[in-house]
């Protein structure tokens, strides 16, 4: 495949812990369709210029319920972090549903584009990263709200990554940043999820990660990060049961402390006491 390099330039954030290796930040573009903005089949790989050794790589998706939202925004904090880790940290975007909603229009991007975009780019990701001084063996993917169901499926289903012939297990790690998306059929009387997986039951099925897993495939680690209602966390924690259900090797964390933006902006942030520390842990046992 082509590499489209939009921008290229270093990056002002450092981190104390790595600040004589400064990221470079490269925008490409994973792949090419028609009638689609090139932004929205982008991703944004922050590295460094020179690397003897290949790094972890941990992929973002960001949320916005499947509608609005960009690789690009608050990014700082998860900058820092991952530079200061010594990882390669890459952001992706992926195509939108219509905002606002756009229900009667049966053509519109819904299910399932947005998690065929992010399996594309982490399949680019795999395939090219090494030329960026990352090592395609060791890659986790993070998701806040939208990005955490995108996260969670692309760990769970059969659809996507083994489509193109990259095992579920190929992941290392999946971390799951506050989402009610665990289980679409719990929400299809929402606007924003018919807006996002249309209502057809048989497809919410298909879209739910809860449902996507079995004894008999082998599933990346997974980390979950709950907050808000009891019916959220409950929803959260019958995902983390199923997980455990078939063999998955599960780390949670309870960030109520936090609101649904806060929780995904704790990542990465020094005063963060909750998210941070055990994401750190989580990973780095997932790159061992």
């Amino acid at each position: 495949m082509s590499l489209f390099v939009f921008s290229c330039k270093k990056t002002s954030t450092q981190s104390s812990g790595n600040a004589d290796e400064p990221y470079i930040k490269q925008t490409v573009q994973y792949k090419l369709l028609p009638n689609t903005a090139a932004n929205l089949l982008s991703l944004d790989i922050y590295h460094y210029s020179n690397s003897s050794l290949l790094k972890p790589v941990v992929i973002y998706v960001h949320g916005g319920g499947w509608r609005i939202g960009d690789k690009a925004n608050n990014p700082e904090n998860k900058i820092a972090l991952f530079q200061s880790l010594h990882y390669i940290f890459v952001s992706i975007n992926y195509r939108l549903s219509p905002n606002p909603s756009q229900l009667s229009n049966a053509s519109r991007i819904k299910y399932p584009d947005h998690n065929n975009d992010v399996a594309d780019a982490v399949k680019w990701v795999i395939d090219s990263i090494g030329n960026y001084g990352g090592d395609p063996a060791k890659i986790a993917l993070i998701g806040h709200s939208a990005g955490a169901h995108l996260v969670s499926l692309t760990g769970s289903s059969q659809l996507f990554l083994p489509a193109r012939n990259i095992p579920l297990a190929a992941i290392k790690g999946i971390a799951t940043v506050d989402t009610e998306g665990y289980d679409v059929t719990s929400q299809s009387s929402e606007e924003l999820y018919q807006n996002a997986f249309g209502t057809d039951p048989a497809i919410q099925v298909q879209a739910s990660p809860i449902f996507n897993l079995a004894n008999v495939y082998t599933y990346p680690n997974f980390f979950v990060a709950k907050r808000g209602t009891t019916t959220r966390i409950a929803l959260a924690d019958t995902f983390i049961n199923r997980l455990q259900s078939v063999g998955v090797n599960v780390q949670q964390v309870n960030g109520s402390q936090y609101d649904h933006e806060g929780i995904n902006n704790a990542i990465g942030d020094p005063n963060d006491t909750v998210i941070t520390p055990a994401l750190k842990v989580f990973l780095a046992n997932c790159f061992q």
